[in-house]
């Protein structure tokens, strides 16, 4: 078994960013998907810059803050429109969801001195929205990468794993028996992405998330020595996007 660990919402914010971080370089985590339009994007950004050997893809994000572009089907406001508050992608255009996804993706580019490894969205809009998927897929055929738990022209579908999130009242213990059990679950698959959310605790995120003190439970399940070592001794190789293989042809 293969194994992609990928944190979301890397430059979300200042102690978010910094806990991923702390995850790639002492814990399990694989790679992480980068935000374009968030308070800590730079100071994300600096990071990848001084560490070249990051493996950091781009977490598209029409769901969550303001847009690079003038792109008035996608706000509210002013504002991305949270998924949950919309029934359909009705009121989206398409080429408008282009323009702000291309823009994410040069932005990425112009502050990383790199392509991103692949690309996810944030709260799953990608994988919500028939309109918001095309234009991933498009985006993603012009740059020849691979897409989450999407096939594209290049790139098989890789199974995708979204259950690991800490529930209210969970201790540590359940949370890292919930990580192992879902790895076992999964062991006779050749490639799984499981999606994890880490991170430390400011006020950014306790004023603009949810999901805040669970990142530190999960933080600590991503750095602890007994969870590397069940994947050590279970024959599980850790790897990111730059490790999956092309298709042979080309072609769906």
């Amino acid at each position: 078994m293969k194994l992609i660990i990928n944190a979301d919402d890397f430059g979300l914010t200042s102690l978010v960013t910094y806990g991923i971080f702390d995850c790639m370089k002492n814990g399990i985590v694989t790679s992480t998907t980068q935000m374009m339009n968030t308070k800590a994007t730079l100071q994300a950004s600096e990071i990848v810059r001084g560490n070249p050997k990051l493996k950091v893809g781009l977490h598209l994000n029409i769901s969550l803050g303001k847009p690079l572009t003038n792109c008035s089907s996608l706000v509210e406001d002013g504002h991305f429109i949270k998924p949950k508050n919309l029934k359909t992608d009705d009121l989206y255009d398409e080429q408008e969801i282009y323009c702000e996804i291309k823009a994410q993706y040069d932005k990425f580019l112009e502050l990383n001195k790199r392509k991103p490894t692949h690309l996810d969205s944030h709260l799953y809009v990608h994988q919500v929205f028939e309109k918001v998927k095309r234009q991933v897929i498009r985006l993603s055929e012009e740059e020849n990468i691979p897409v989450r738990e999407q096939e594209n022209k290049f790139y098989q579908e890789i199974y995708f794993e979204r259950r690991f999130r800490v529930l209210e009242d969970e201790t540590f213990n359940e949370v890292k028996a919930k990580f192992i059990r879902l790895i076992n679950e999964n062991k006779d698959k050749e490639i799984v992405e499981i999606m994890v959310h880490p991170g430390y605790i400011d006020d950014d995120i306790l004023n603009s998330s949810s999901y805040s003190n669970p990142r530190l439970i999960e933080a600590a399940v991503l750095l602890d020595k007994d969870v590397r070592e069940y994947i050590i001794n279970n024959g599980i190789e850790l790897i990111s996007y730059l490790d999956v293989e092309k298709k042979q042809d080309g072609r769906y």
